[in-house]
């Protein structure tokens, strides 16, 4: 059980490797050949899915390694070094058999949390992937035009006349008007 934990591990860390180098190659900003946005967006897919691929093993692996420790832990036993039956005692029970008792150590909470976020990347990714891709069909909303008559009369208003002039004339701070100009330009 334990080479296939390696196993696991290592084919996460593998799969994870190749979606990166695939992720970086399907970033908006890189420009390689003549590259369209539906081929990035099929990379963005591959990478996402390696993604998941890679935390899948790497659960799998870590919480298999749990397992194996907690089945550890529980069928294994202190052997007696107390008193033995001749009436002599050990001195605290030091020279018995002691077998080793694993524990969860901060490896594990780490390849999980690892694997957690490989997951959340790799579904972020997968939907990532559905914004690059350009609609094939795009909807022209029209607008209905309804033709004139014959008695429609169309008329231009009177719009006042504006008084286009390129300078700003500068106010003093009583209110006055100055005799400064500024030309913005």
């Amino acid at each position: 059980l334990l080479q296939a934990v390696r196993a696991l591990m290592i084919v996460g860390i593998v799969i994870g490797s190749i979606g990166c180098l695939i992720a970086i190659f399907a970033l908006k900003c890189l420009k390689m050949g003549n590259m369209e946005d539906n081929i990035k967006a099929t990379m963005t897919l591959a990478s996402g899915i390696m993604f998941l691929l890679a935390g899948v093993c790497g659960i799998a692996g870590v919480s298999a390694f749990a397992n194996l420790i907690v089945q550890s832990f529980r069928f294994t036993s202190y052997s007696d070094g107390g008193f033995n039956m001749y009436g002599g005692g050990n001195i605290g029970g030091l020279t018995g058999g002691l077998t080793p008792r694993y524990t969860f150590g901060p490896a594990l909470f780490v390849g999980w949390i690892g694997a957690a976020i490989l997951v959340v990347g790799g579904v972020m990714m997968c939907l990532a992937c559905r914004g690059m891709v350009p609609d094939k069909q795009q909807r022209y909303d029209g607008t209905a035009y309804k033709a004139a008559s014959h008695h429609t009369i169309y008329k231009s208003e009177p719009r006042p006349r504006q008084n286009f002039n390129d300078s700003y004339e500068a106010h003093s701070a009583e209110g006055r008007q100055s005799n400064q100009r500024f030309d913005y330009v």
